[in-house]
């Protein structure tokens, strides 16, 4: 009978099959960011995931089950629900040496006939999850997460874990067969619901879970997310994938990782992994074969994915554990680990390491003090110096509070409020700036502005990041081909020919560096000059800052830059720290593009990397309400492994706010400007169309009433100008000490000093 059983199923499959045998797939909405596939996780967790598949709770618990040992050894069992309702098993621990919380799932039981109704079970629904229009997913499988004990248990065991183990500890989920469809629920679920952040999922085996739309938002918001399957596994060809109905059909979430077996027959010698594309269903991956296997779903990397027996929802569980457990009234099992690891000899010897420890360092101070007071006879006055840099730059938060929003300006399209500074953006900190040029590069859509800050007796130069909807700079973006950096004295210098081209081959270049030349002219020699930018324009700033230094000779040069990308190799890192010490490079919490070009730290000579100096903003929230940023200044290598690295690079509204401030357009329109006649006097265009606003003399004409006239007249007769003459407009110029005074409609301001 059961023979005749899986033939009739292989022969259902087949004619389903036969209307999947199409390559079309979709195109999810993917997160670029692409996590990196970790072999020897994939070796543990597939332990954790046969784990779950032992029926004796009390070996289980104790993790001293035959499957508990290998690389799962020393894991602490915190929870174990058994759902006899719906013949389901799953736990939650903590892997000390993974710093992570692990979830496993158990997949169906061969003989439980609930669970083979809930597989084949095929229909769709709606998921009520906040902004997902549009996604179904499997009705059997979302239930057996969602609705019966394991989601209350799983979640409370979660909270436990973090209170005793830290808030900042990973969580990875895991599960086989319908064991990783409810594993992908789950990782949903904290991401989602529980405001979860460090979440990864892998699953072994798993089935389809909903359709194309539902696979698109997940894999933005679990975007570490690995699916393995194994050669021929039939699950993971399940429910079926219809070509014809791309809409309609149901569709795998990346990112799969397929298994094949090298080896003579049934002899395996070795197993080659394929990390696939990002579509999910890619068509040379496991749907490059026909899935006809059950051996193959049931065994992966050499280890049983299955119960040690055939009896259906059974468990044993010595009297030892009856005080670690309780039921419901539906006869449901749940084990739970209230504090793990807090006994009383445990917690004895901790003190008497303490203690013994401390008598230790006292000891040691002793003797290190010692040696410090012969230190100090012998040097007779003098100090050991350390060899470091003594004119290290210090981090200015109110600087970079200022400068945020100058980058912030540099996205507005309205030109005319820019150059005279009354847009939206153009308050707060920034207010009384002067903007002496505006450039607006329409053939490659780029933008940026110079003026004088006098309240920070700077020259400020911005530069805008890309347009989201701006094909040119995408582009620009994911071209990361090495290019020689022709600077003096920077031998093996390898840069980004994209941000590259963006600042020294545009006219951007040949603009900024004339309005700085008329700004230091104009207030003077002695005046810094600041460069600002955001993601693609932070790379613009940084080249441009080291042009300043390299070939026009200024020296009072500072960058700070907001969720800039790398621009170089190793050697350029390090000329680049030298030249222009001062820079600060602010990365924001988990922003995906301070993470790109990648660094392959297996390559360190050939890859990208950043220059110094990094200053990572986290945020601390409440209820995802952002209360405010913990700021870090990170070490002078530029790829400090506590910082931004430390974290997954996953996040695109992280890159789009900096301190609360948006760092990006007001509308989506490509390359769009708005301008004013007002300003048409102090613009002009290229033979390209592209756009140059110019201020000579920094003081834009304004209007005036007569009061304010004779206010500017007295203000002068006051400093002992008595020669005084009206141009024409809105200046007023002092004959004897050339005091340049505007006239506004609710104010006198001075706006220039002597310049003769």
């Amino acid at each position: 009978m059961g023979q005749k059983r899986w033939l009739f199923l292989l022969a259902i499959f087949a004619v389903l099959l036969a209307f999947t045998s199409g390559r079309g797939v979709l195109k999810l909405k993917s997160d670029d960011g692409q996590h990196v596939y970790n072999h020897t996780l994939t070796l543990t967790l597939v332990e954790y995931a046969s784990a779950v598949y032992v029926s004796d709770l009390t070996e289980l618990f104790n993790w001293t089950c035959e499957r508990c040992n290998g690389l799962t050894k020393g894991f602490e069992v915190i929870e174990i629900i058994f759902d006899v309702e719906h013949c389901l098993q799953a736990y939650v621990g903590v892997a000390k040496d993974l710093n992570a919380i692990i979830i496993a799932f158990r997949g169906t039981q061969e003989h439980s006939i609930q669970n083979w109704v809930s597989d084949l079970f095929w229909k769709q629904l709606d998921l009520n999850y906040p902004d997902m229009p549009d996604a179904m997913v499997h009705h059997g499988f979302y239930s057996a997460y969602h609705n019966t004990t394991l989601r209350p248990a799983v979640l409370g065991a979660v909270q436990r874990a973090k209170i005793s183990y830290g808030a900042n500890i990973n969580i990875i989920v895991t599960g086989h067969s319908m064991g990783g469809a409810m594993a992908a629920f789950c990782g949903l679920d904290l991401v989602v619901n529980e405001g979860e952040e460090n979440v990864q999922v892998m699953t072994f085996g798993q089935p389809r879970v909903g359709n194309a739309a539902f696979a698109s938002y997940y894999s933005l918001l679990v975007p570490n997310t690995f699916r393995i399957t194994h050669e021929h596994d039939m699950v993971p060809h399940l429910p079926p994938f219809y070509h014809i109905f791309p809409q309609k059909t149901y569709h795998h979430f990346p990112t799969e990782v397929w298994v094949r077996d090298l080896g003579f027959s049934s002899l395996v010698l070795a197993s080659v992994e394929k990390v696939c594309d990002n579509t999910g269903e890619d068509p040379t991956c496991s749907r490059s074969v026909v899935g006809n296997s059950i051996s193959d779903h049931l065994k992966y990397f050499g280890i049983d994915l299955r119960c040690e027996t055939w009896r259906q929802c059974t468990i044993v569980m010595s009297h030892e554990m009856d005080r670690f457990s309780r039921k419901d009234s539906k006869g449901n099992l749940v084990m739970s680990r209230t504090l793990p690891s807090t006994t009383v000899n445990e917690t004895e010897a901790l003190l008497e390491n303490v203690f013994v420890w401390l008598e230790m360092e006292q000891k040691r101070w002793v003797f290190l003090l010692a040696i410090f007071a012969c230190l100090l006879f012998f040097s007779r006055g003098r100090v050991l110096k350390w060899k470091t840099d003594d004119d290290s730059p210090v981090y200015n938060h109110t600087l970079a509070l200022t400068l945020v929003e100058y980058t912030s300006a540099v996205y507005m399209s309205d030109l005319t409020e820019l150059f005279t500074w009354t847009c939206e953006r153009c308050n707060g900190l920034t207010k009384g700036f002067q903007v002496i040029e505006i450039i607006v590069d329409i053939e490659h859509c780029l933008q940026g502005y110079v003026g004088v800050a006098k309240d920070l007796n700077a020259i400020v130069i911005a530069f805008r990041g890309t347009q989201e909807h701006s094909i040119q700079n995408w582009v620009s973006d994911l071209f990361w081909k090495q290019l020689d950096l022709n600077y003096p004295d920077m031998p093996d210098a390898m840069v980004h020919h994209g941000f590259y081209s963006a600042y020294h081959n545009t006219t951007v270049r040949p603009a900024v560096l004339d309005a700085v030349k008329r700004a230091k002219n104009f207030y003077g020699e002695n005046i810094k000059i600041m460069v600002t930018g955001h993601s693609m324009g932070g790379a613009m700033a940084a080249f441009c800052g080291l042009d300043l230094v390299v070939n026009e000779g200024y020296e009072n040069v500072q960058v700070m830059t907001f969720g800039q990308p790398r621009i170089g190799n190793a050697a350029f890192a390090s000329y680049y720290s030298l030249l222009v010490p001062n820079t600060f490079r602010i990365t924001h919490d988990r922003d995906i593009v301070p993470h790109l070009p990648p660094f392959f730290y297996l390559f360190p000579q050939k890859t990208y990397h950043h220059f110094p100096t990094e200053v990572w903003v986290r945020d601390l929230s409440v209820l995802k309400i952002v209360r405010f940023g913990i700021e870090k200044v990170c070490d002078n290598t530029g790829e400090d492994p506590t910082c931004c690295r430390s974290v997954m690079g996953s996040s695109i509204s992280d890159h789009l706010t900096y301190f609360g401030v948006e760092m990006m357009c007001e509308t989506w329109r490509q390359c769009s400007i708005v301008m004013g006649r007002e300003v048409e006097s102090y613009s002009r265009r290229d033979s390209k169309g592209n756009i140059f606003l110019s201020r000579i003399d920094p003081s834009p004409e304004e209007l005036v009433d007569e009061s304010v006239e004779q206010e500017c007249l007295l203000e002068n007769e006051r400093l002992g100008n008595s020669e005084v003459e009206e141009e024409e407009g809105s200046l007023i110029l002092c004959g004897r000490c050339s005091l340049l005074f505007e006239l506004r409609s609710d104010e006198c301001v001075i706006l220039s000093a002597c310049f003769g």
